[in-house]
């Protein structure tokens, strides 16, 4: 690999950020939340003045945290952009993935960050072989623990569950640092 670092993204509005350096063996760079911001539009007529909440990636913030790499985002640095799966537990649901996998598309491509686009059945094939459908988050997890045992993979310092879209975006990473 011709690159100094791999970011994985699992791009989904729980997902995360990870950063990987190209050399094995080596601890993850960082690891961010997907960063989201609240957008409010108007619903209905706007006589009535009503509001609604929904949430998107904050590509904004996903520029800067790559930025913070210090590196040439345009030769230094590979992301690697999870491909939303085609089932979900509803229509706004996959909207909303497609939506954010759009956002950090439509940012790499503007920046000429070079990335590739993987979908989840690849990196999961390889990385958690023999996986049941379902048993996709506890499996990630004991890959990751696996592959660095000293990353608790919390949101924050507070939280006492590790955060699956910082895990699966560090195991897309770690696929393409070792598969591509």
């Amino acid at each position: 690999m011709n690159h100094s670092v791999v970011v994985g993204i699992d791009n989904g509005l729980s997902g995360g950020l990870v950063a990987l350096s190209s050399v094995a063996g080596c601890a993850p760079i960082w690891s961010w939340p997907m960063p989201i911001r609240v957008k409010t539009e108007p619903v209905g007529s706007p006589k009535k003045g009503k509001k609604k909440q929904t949430n998107e990636v904050n590509a904004d913030l996903v520029l800067s945290i790559l930025e913070s790499l210090h590196l040439d985002l345009r030769t230094d640095v590979l992301v690697v952009l999870e491909i939303p799966g085609k089932h979900s537990p509803g229509v706004h649901a996959i909207a909303s993935m497609w939506e954010s996998f759009g956002a950090i598309r439509g940012l790499c491509e503007a920046k000429g960050i070079q990335h590739v686009r993987i979908a989840p059945q690849t990196w999961q094939s390889k990385m958690i072989p023999k996986c049941k459908k379902g048993d996709t988050k506890p499996a990630a997890l004991l890959k990751a623990k696996e592959i660095w045992p000293n990353e608790t993979w919390l949101r924050t310092p507070r939280c006492s569950s590790p955060h699956d879209g910082m895990i699966d975006a560090a195991l897309i990473a770690e696929y393409a640092r070792t598969h591509l």
